[in-house]
């Protein structure tokens, strides 16, 4: 029996979605959904950031959201219903159905209680629907009913724990769960046969440096499996409130490259370099049987059981696909295109096309997604 194109199965599936959701949404909710960002935003490299809510009230001193003009101190949920929502990502030409990595968390605190419904509500119909490998980041405590839910909306959910100070978390996390009720949720989640991972980020030097192995050895106690590290980001508020707040910027602001920080304006972001401090981490958790990654995808990758070899921080996972040169000459003449080249090696597919009739961009995306692999389209 010949195997499935999964380039043309998804693609169809994708069409079949689309049509079946169109039978049950009024056309009001139609026009709705296909206006709003989901509809056509390029995802991240984590995958693609879903909104539940906009603003935050735990107000943490290092949190960004708030200098791109998200409200401090209230939220607001999203707009859309669950099923609007969904048929904004079938519609997304960069959306691929099985493929696609879902984040929520990025704008939010997506278990407030005023928005907890609706995350919740969101995980399960877009992993009902569309499938997407779907991941949370939060600080809210999951307690044992809160596990199950999160559970029953997606049986293999990623959940990042974010904890990236004990000591001084009264004071970077003034309305946030205490970090060790946060490690007492991932406890229960990790019951419920969740895949619970450390979000160690930000980084901020000078205290990461002083508590990351005790963080690091309470997550262990906690179920937790692996750890994923990221830098701070700074920008002007961020280093005034840092400093407002009685934590020295000196060695914060020794590690911004390329820029004077004193001199951001607005809500200007830089990223600072911690590589140093990522390896103390990496080396202390390889120790303790944790998984080390630098990429909140990394861990989406891996509790789906999938494989990715996209970037430098790969491969991630285990499940790799072979790509088979006839597959892709299959898809390309399923999309009507006959003049064309393909070559494919070990972790690169090129394809040189004759015309013009299709997207390029597009095309490279949808054939990366679906193999987790670099593809060149010319």
């Amino acid at each position: 029996m010949k195997e499935s194109n999964e380039l043309i199965r998804l693609y169809e599936l994708k069409k079949d979605i689309k049509e079946q959701l169109e039978t049950i949404l009024s056309n009001d909710s139609i026009r709705k959904a296909s206006k709003d960002s989901h509809a056509y935003r390029r995802p991240r490299p984590c995958g693609i950031t879903i909104h539940s809510g906009h603003g935050c009230v735990f107000e943490c001193v290092y949190c960004y959201i708030y200098d791109m003009g998200f409200p401090k101190g209230r939220v607001s949920p999203y707009p859309l219903s669950s099923l609007e929502l969904v048929y904004a990502l079938t519609i997304n030409p960069y959306i691929v159905p099985e493929r696609t990595l879902a984040a929520y968390g990025s704008v939010t605190e997506p278990l407030l209680p005023t928005l907890k419904v609706k995350t919740l509500s969101y995980i399960r119909e877009v992993w009902r629907w569309l499938k997407l490998p779907s991941q949370i980041s939060t600080k809210g405590y999951i307690d044992e009913g809160l596990a199950k839910e999160l559970k029953d909306a997606e049986p293999n959910l990623s959940v990042l724990v974010t904890v990236i100070t004990i000591k001084f978390s009264r004071i970077l996390e003034p309305k946030a769960p205490d970090p060790k009720l946060r490690f007492k949720g991932a406890l229960n989640a990790s019951k419920q046969g969740l895949r619970v991972d450390l979000f160690l980020r930000p980084i901020i030097p000078g205290i990461a440096e002083k508590e990351y192995r005790d963080i690091l050895n309470l997550a262990v106690k906690h179920g937790i499996k692996g750890v994923v590290v990221g830098s701070l980001r700074i920008t002007a508020n961020i280093l005034k409130n840092l400093e407002n707040v009685g934590i020295s910027i000196n060695n914060i602001v020794s590690r911004v490259q390329g820029i004077n920080p004193f001199r951001l304006k607005g809500s200007r972001q830089v990223t600072i370099t911690t590589s140093d401090i990522k390896e103390l981490i990496r080396e202390y958790a390889v120790r303790l049987g944790l998984d080390f990654m630098q990429s909140a995808c990394s861990a989406n990758i891996i509790a789906h059981g999938l494989g990715c070899k996209l970037c430098k921080f790969g491969p991630c996972g285990k499940s790799f696909t072979y790509i088979k040169e006839e597959r892709i000459k299959e898809f390309l003449e399923f999309l009507g295109l006959r003049n064309f080249k393909i070559d494919v090696k070990h972790n690169l597919v090129k394809v040189l096309l004759g015309d013009g009739r299709i997207d390029r961009k597009w095309l490279q995306y949808y054939i990366s997604e679906v193999y987790k692999l670099p593809v060149s389209v010319k």
